[in-house]
């Protein structure tokens, strides 16, 4: 079932598709406000549909916001920062969300840009399979005695 978020001038809409990999696309005008927030309910809502990870498009979004720090990651609840996330993004866009994986890495949460939705879409079933890989190897390895 489709999903939506409006946070001011900011929009998000979501999807789970057959692959269990969620469908996002982000909106409007997205700046300090509302950009946390809008993250925050998307990756929310992709965990309660127990998704993967999450492909999200802001190539129709504007962005406006300052530089990213590590401390700009505290909206992504400890349980969330396993959830991958691929952001698909123009050119222009994407010096910015480089620096926000950047940032992202150093707070233990997973995010690429990806200037093709193709390339984005190998790198989220990639690292989605890796991460369930990790589980069951981790789950063998609890139950040694």
């Amino acid at each position: 079932m489709p999903g939506k978020f409006d946070r001011g001038a900011g929009t998000a809409t979501y999807e789970l598709a057959d692959d269990g990999i969620a469908c996002a696309s982000l909106g409007g005008l997205v700046v300090t406000a509302n950009a946390g927030e809008l993250s925050a309910l998307l990756l929310k809502a992709a965990s309660d549909r127990c998704a993967t990870g999450v492909l999200c498009s802001v190539q129709t979004a504007l962005i406006a916001l300052p530089p990213i720090d590590v401390q700009h990651y505290s909206y992504v609840a400890p349980e969330l920062r396993v959830l991958p996330v691929a952001v698909i993004v123009t050119p222009e866009q994407l010096p910015i969300y480089q620096d926000i994986a950047e940032a992202a890495a150093l707070s233990g949460t997973i995010r690429r840009a990806f200037l093709s939705r193709e390339e984005a879409w190998r790198w989220i079933r990639e690292q989605a399979r890796a991460l369930a890989a990790n589980r069951v190897w981790w789950s063998g390895l609890r139950s040694l005695p």
